[in-house]
């Protein structure tokens, strides 16, 4: 089963975008197959799923809000 959030994540956008073979390579490993060992989607999770509402610690700032960008998207989608 797919990630759910795998047409939402900007993972690829941010990261990933100068290298589309590792990238491919990890949808198929993690958004297809072993999502729930992803960073962004435990962060998901443990942060109340779709109603993420936190302070995050200063390091993890930065990684939630590009989780909270991933869901706004979603959300705008289904709209």
């Amino acid at each position: 089963m797919a990630c759910e959030l795998l047409d939402y994540c900007q993972f690829f956008n941010d990261n990933m975008h100068d290298m589309p073979k590792a990238a491919e390579y990890i949808r198929s490993k993690l958004c297809h197959g072993d999502h729930e060992h992803c960073n962004r989607y435990r962060m998901y999770q443990q942060l109340g799923g779709e109603d993420v509402q936190c302070e995050p610690n200063p390091s993890d700032a930065e990684e939630v809000e590009k989780l909270i960008r991933c869901l706004r998207a979603r959300r705008l989608s289904e709209d």
